[in-house]
C-alpha cells in the first residue's frame, strides 16, 4: 500500500503517505541551507535539527488537517477513518458518505480551517519573534524564520485546497453546494467535477502564458500546467466515477458475493496456495480461518509481496490482513460500498458478515464480473 499506519490517534487509525519520505527531507534541507544563511557560526548538527523540527512541525500541522476532516466527519455520522495523510490534501473521496449536503460542506471546510488558523498563529509567533525586523540576528531570528516558513505553508495548504476542484477539499464544498441545490447527490459531483475541469483548465493556460512571457519563470509555469493537468484529469476520473455509480445501481453485495468461503489455516505456507490466487484459478481473496472463526484475509496482492523462494517458509498468518485495516460488509451492502472499501484497504477481497457469521467473500473481480454485465446489457437495450 502507499500509506503506512504509523498511529492511532482520537480512534482513529493514523496513515502515512510515502511521499512523505521525499517530502520531509526536502523541507530539512531547506530549511537548514536558511539557518546557515541566518546564521553562519550555527553548528552543523543544530542546523539539521532545526531543519527536521520544521519538517516535523508541518507534517504535524498537516496531520491536524486531516484530523479535522475525520473528527467533523465522524461527529455527524459520517466514518471518518483510516486518516491518510497526504501531501497538501487532496484526500476527497468521490464516494459520498454524508447524508446531508451541510454534513459534507462542514466537513470538507474544517481542514482548510484548522490549516489558516495554525497559519495565522505561527505567523504572529514570528512577528513576535521579530522576522520582519532588519538587523535581528541569533536565536531567535532563526526561530521566527522557522515559524514564517511553516506559517506561509500552512496558508498554502489551506488556501489551495479550497480551490474548487476535486480531489481538493474545495471539490466537495461545491458537491455539497450543488446537491443542496439540486436534490440530487450525483448532481453534485457532476457539478465538482465540472468545475475542476474549468479550474484545471485555467491553470494550464496560465501556466503556458508564464513560460512564454517570463523566462525567469519557466519552473512556476510548467507547475501551473502540470497542476491543471492533473485537475483536469482527476475531473474525468470523477465523471467516470458518476457513470461507475449509475452501473452499480441496485446491486447489493450479497448478489455478487462467493458464497462458498475458502479458507485456510493460519499456519499454511504460500507454496500451497498462491499459484491459485495469482493464476486466477480461484478466489483472488482466501479466508484466514481457524475452527471456523475468522481470523484475517490473503489475497494476490499480499501474495505478490514475497519472492517466490521463500514461499515455502511463509505462513499465512504472516501475510494476512486482519484487525482495523480488514473492513468487514453485509449481504445488504451496495455493491459500490464495497467497492469503495476494497479500494480503500488495497485488498482483493473483503468478508462478508450476517449476524456474527462469515457467509461469504466479495471480490475485486466479482464486482468487476458485475459491471461488464451491465455494460452488456446496456449494450443490448437499444
Amino acid at each position: 500500500m502507499s500509506a503506512l499506519a504509523v498511529a492511532r490517534l482520537f480512534g482513529f487509525e493514523i496513515r502515512l503517505h510515502v511521499s512523505w519520505a521525499l517530502i520531509l527531507a526536502l523541507i530539512t534541507v531547506t530549511v537548514a541551507t536558511q539557518v546557515e544563511a541566518i546564521a553562519p557560526s550555527a553548528d552543523a548538527a543544530i542546523r539539521w535539527t532545526i531543519g527536521g523540527i520544521a519538517a516535523a512541525l508541518f507534517l504535524l500541522s498537516s496531520l491536524a488537517h486531516e484530523l479535522a476532516h475525520a473528527v467533523v466527519a465522524r461527529n455527524a455520522g459520517m466514518p471518518g477513518g483510516p486518516v491518510i495523510v497526504y501531501f497538501f490534501g487532496g484526500s476527497a473521496n468521490p464516494a459520498l458518505d454524508a447524508a446531508r449536503p451541510r454534513d459534507e460542506i462542514a466537513s470538507a471546510f474544517a481542514g482548510p480551517v484548522v490549516s489558516l488558523c495554525i497559519g495565522v498563529i505561527f505567523l504572529i509567533g514570528a512577528l513576535l519573534g521579530g522576522a520582519l525586523e532588519p538587523g535581528a540576528a541569533g536565536l531567535p531570528l532563526v526561530a521566527a524564520e522557522v515559524a514564517l516558513f511553516v506559517g506561509l505553508m500552512n496558508l498554502v495548504l489551506g488556501g489551495a485546497n479550497l480551490v474548487p476542484a476535486f480531489p481538493l477539499d474545495g471539490g466537495r464544498i461545491i458537491r455539497g453546494i450543488a446537491w443542496a441545490r439540486s436534490g440530487d447527490p450525483d448532481s453534485g459531483l457532476r457539478t465538482a467535477a465540472i468545475s475542476g475541469r474549468w479550474v484545471g483548465i485555467l491553470f494550464s493556460v496560465i501556466g503556458v502564458l508564464v513560460m512564454l512571457r517570463f523566462a525567469d519563470h519557466t519552473t512556476d509555469g510548467l507547475m501551473l500546467a502540470l497542476t491543471g493537468w492533473f485537475l483536469v484529469s482527476s475531473g474525468r476520473t470523477i465523471e467516470r466515477l458518476v457513470e461507475l455509480d449509475a452501473l452499480l445501481d441496485g446491486i447489493r453485495v450479497g448478489d455478487v458475493m462467493d458464497h462458498d468461503v475458502t479458507g485456510v489455516p493460519p499456519g499454511l505456507t504460500l507454496d500451497t496456495f498462491a499459484s491459485q490466487l495469482l493464476d486466477g484459478s480461484s478466489s483472488s481473496a482466501l479466508a484466514v480461518l481457524s475452527g471456523g472463526d475468522l481470523l484475517g484475509m490473503i489475497g494476490a496482492a499480499q501474495v505478490r509481496r514475497v519472492r517466490r523462494d521463500r514461499w515455502p517458509e511463509t505462513r499465512a498468518e504472516a501475510l494476512m490482513v486482519t484487525g482495523d485495516a480488514l473492513p468487514r460488509v453485509a449481504p445488504e451492502t451496495t455493491l459500490r460500498a464495497a467497492f469503495d472499501q476494497l479500494r480503500r484497504s488495497g485488498l482483493d477481497g473483503l468478508p462478508v458478515v450476517d449476524a456474527g457469521a462469515m457467509t461469504g467473500i466479495v471480490t475485486r473481480r466479482a464486482i468487476t464480473e458485475a459491471i461488464r454485465s451491465r455494460v452488456h446489457a446496456a449494450r443490448l437495450i437499444p
